[in-house]
């Protein structure tokens, strides 16, 4: 074995040789690089505005040559649960005040004292969040927010810059789709609380454009200074073009009143690390078109300018509980020297000389490393920059103990560790040491300040190989997978039992106790590290908003003769799931029924495929729509997106939609693992909804692929009306129920859960 080589910089190894602090708060300092002398840019050509030149890009219209290439175990049989009080809840923050000192129990949730103590010490630590996350402004509470205090500070940040508006996007400079507090700016001036959506500030007018998940939601939410953008509904326009028609009407109106200047209006603003490269050009573009500026402002984001006008800190943990800590290879199937040296064989192959990481999940992939800085998603912030004899990684070094600096230095020759912050100073200094290679590999969609701070003598590839690596599981990840879909589902059969039992004996349960009870089910399971996002618990016409989210603060009692729609999910070590099923306790109406039979059929069509390799995604997501267009009803969001390996839940390159997204652009492969999860919403009525977890395998017939169904818990017979199935799939499900009863049974006889197993036997009888 080769001796390997292990280099941590300090502040003098920055490519500038210059000493900047470390933002604490995720920022980087003035990129005054930015305008590189006698250095061709094929992106921006940019000239100064006022004295902030060096920190506020007005971009010409230059282009850049781009390549796009498309191309079980359960715990320990103690863990008896046959005996449980009325109502757990695991995320019991009580002061100890709470606790009789006579039963030794927690009286908020009737957990005896230790069992308590352990289970908020999973519900904090699992994956780190903190009670400010979990049932404060992270809060999906629907409550009306006033924004009117932050939007007028934000605009007073807005004339100092000189700008007619500012775009405030959802995702944090790695492009994430779930962010940390720190980077939740959208919600902080919006009060919108969804994952997706984009504000728009003008000096006079406010907008929200988000998509069909979200309409109830962000109507709710929003007060009167916004309007809201519904994505892809006819009379809605394109908030890009909403945004350069308003600049363009003040522009006008401040023309004709005389009040500012010209150098003074006409200029949109945004954060360049926080918008793609694709959103980034077409901004560029039109206002190019309109002849408008557009303006990237790199080392000041507006928003959190205003959280300090405001005096507000976003909720943030300690650096303890951000320790970075290593995913085994018993459970990653692979080490990361593997991993290296097929991104270099791609490299190789590709003629490429350097490949940049910058997608969090992707970088936690590659070098076996989970950590704590976004809640349900064990990653870290971080860069990572490989080449053909060096591997650069850019952290907070607070967050490495020894033992992790020696497993890193132990994976590749020339291991570097820089400060965080530092890759946005070495970007521009990128240099091939191969005359021969100019190429550079990137995500398909990384950030507009990372895509222009390259150096423009380069070519980019932009196609996330790494994502396209990861999407593909190896044996030990389907065998982890598979094992940690039967500990899930062995979870939810005992809640559904619970609450069956629970409603049918009419005590009273509001959404936040079912919530709650799904997570104790799942911390009694081996391997479980927290839920992989917030439980979807919803009662009635709360079914209908596709991302609700119940709280302490604001949720409603279960109506046992209401549609009950549960989506959830959890980490494991082994795996990630993410399952929905929709349930009704009392007598569904003919609408239920047909609703969720259609929705079924929907499911199942997609489920019992066999297809060629190389089919199209978007028609294969065609497949589950399609029972419900013929019978007049539709829904807004994807049909599946793939899962990680204790990483993230929603993950690329494959996935189900109807269109090309950054999370579904190739066709599906061997070893591919997504959800399959149709809907039907009807506002202010109920919501179905039904998710299970497929993997891509290889067919019995030659050159077709397959779905294995690894999702184990039954579909609510009760709900199901079969004049809206077809032969084929009545035999499917009764298949389909008979193994679920093999599979779960065994395992609810051995930890003793009599109710359990009395419900899994009713719903999983044949129809």
């Amino acid at each position: 074995m080769s001796k390997r080589s292990c280099h941590i910089a300090s502040t003098r190894d920055s490519a500038f040789k210059k000493s900047q602090q470390e933002s604490s708060a995720g920022c980087f300092s003035t990129l005054k690089h930015l305008l590189l002398p006698k250095r061709r840019r094929h992106i921006n050509e940019s000239v100064s505005l006022s004295e902030k030149s060096s920190n506020l890009s007005i971009q010409g219209n230059a282009t850049r040559k781009v390549k796009v290439n498309n191309k079980l175990d359960q715990k320990d049989s103690k863990s008896v649960v046959s005996e449980e009080p009325a109502a757990y809840s695991p995320y019991c923050f009580s002061p100890m005040s709470s606790y009789s000192s006579t039963t030794a129990e927690c009286k908020t949730c009737d957990i005896p004292r230790k069992k308590c103590d352990t289970y908020s010490e999973i519900a904090n630590s699992a994956l780190s969040r903190d009670q400010t996350t979990l049932f404060g402004k992270n809060a999906c509470t629907f409550e009306t927010f006033d924004s009117s205090r932050r939007l007028e500070l934000l605009r007073k940040q807005m004339k100092i810059w000189k700008l007619t508006a500012y775009i405030i996007p959802s995702e944090d400079e790695h492009q994430s789709e779930y962010t940390a507090p720190k980077d939740q700016r959208r919600e902080y001036i919006s009060g919108f609380t969804g994952s997706a959506g984009v504000a728009i500030i003008t000096l006079d007018r406010a907008a929200l454009s988000t998509d069909g998940r979200y309409f109830l939601q962000a109507g709710r939410q929003l007060d009167g200074n916004w309007q809201l953008l519904k994505q892809g509904v006819e009379g809605y326009p394109d908030w890009k073009q909403w945004t350069v028609d308003e600049v363009m009407d003040e522009v006008r109106e401040h023309k004709e009143d005389g009040i500012l200047r010209s150098d003074e209006i006409g200029t949109i603003g945004v954060d360049p690390r926080l918008i793609s490269v694709k959103t980034g050009v077409e901004l560029k573009e039109l206002c190019f078109n309109y002849n408008l500026n557009f303006a990237t402002i790199l080392d000041h984001n507006l928003v959190d300018d205003t959280m300090k006008l405001e005096h507000y800190v976003p909720p943030h943990k300690d650096i303890s509980e951000l320790m970075l800590f290593k995913h085994e290879l018993q459970y990653s199937g692979e080490s990361t020297a593997s991993k290296l040296a097929r991104i270099r064989k791609f490299m190789k192959n590709a003629s490429v000389f350097a490949v940049i990481v910058s997608a969090l999940d992707e970088i936690a992939w590659v070098l076996n490393l989970r950590g704590n800085d976004i809640a349900y998603n064990p990653v870290f912030f971080s860069y990572l920059v490989i080449t053909s004899d060096s591997v650069k990684l850019y952290v907070d070094k607070r967050k490495l103990s020894k033992d992790i600096i020696t497993y890193l230095c132990s994976c590749s020759e020339n291991f570097q560790i820089y400060r965080y912050n530092q890759f946005w100073q070495d970007l521009p200094a990128l240099d091939s040491q191969d005359p021969s290679l100019n190429t550079v590999n990137t995500e398909t969609e990384p950030s507009y300040a990372l895509f222009t701070q390259l150096p423009s003598i380069y070519e980019v590839m932009r196609r996330s190989i790494v994502g396209e690596f990861k999407g593909i599981k190896n044996e030990t990840e389907i065998s982890g997978n598979r094992n940690a879909q039967l500990r899930d589902s062995v979870a939810l059969c005992q809640l559904y039992a619970w609450l069956d039992e629970k409603l049918k004996n009419g005590d009273t349960l509001s959404e936040m106790d079912v919530a709650n009870r799904s997570a104790y089910y799942r911390s009694q399971q081996k391997y479980f590290k927290g839920l992989s996002f917030a439980t979807i618990a919803s009662t009635g016409p709360n079914s209908a908003v596709v991302h609700y989210e119940p709280t302490d603060k604001e949720c409603s009692i279960v109506d046992p003769d209401a549609v009950f729609l549960c989506d959830s999910g959890a980490q494991y070590l082994d795996g990630t799931t993410d399952i929905t099923r929709t349930y009704h306790f009392g007598l569904p109406s003919a609408l239920e029924k047909k609703i969720f039979t259609l929705v079924l059929n929907g499911h199942l069509r997609i489920a019992m495929l066999q297809f060629k390799q190389g089919t199209s995604s978007y028609y294969i997501d065609s497949l589950g729509r399609d029972p419900l267009l013929k019978e007049g009803y539709k829904y807004s969001h994807g049909t599946g997106h793939g899962i990680d390996t204790y990483i993230c839940v929603h993950s690329g390159p494959c996935g189900l939609s109807p269109a090309k997204t950054s999370y579904n652009y190739k066709p599906l492969e061997p070893g591919n693992f997504l959800s399959d999860e149709p809907g039907c919403y009807l506002t202010d009525q109920f919501g179905v909804r039904i998710e299970s977890d497929v993997l891509v395998t290889k067919s019995n017939k030659s050159n077709e692929l397959a779905f294995e169904y690894m999702t184990l818990v039954p579909f609510d017979l009760n709900l199901i009306d079969k004049t809206y199935l077809t032969d084929e799939q009545v035999t499917w499900i009764n298949a389909y129920h008979k193994r679920v009863y093999e599979s779960i049974s065994p395992i609810l006889t051995s930890i003793h859960d009599v109710r359990a197993l009395r419900w899994l036997r009713k719903e999983t009888h044949s129809i």
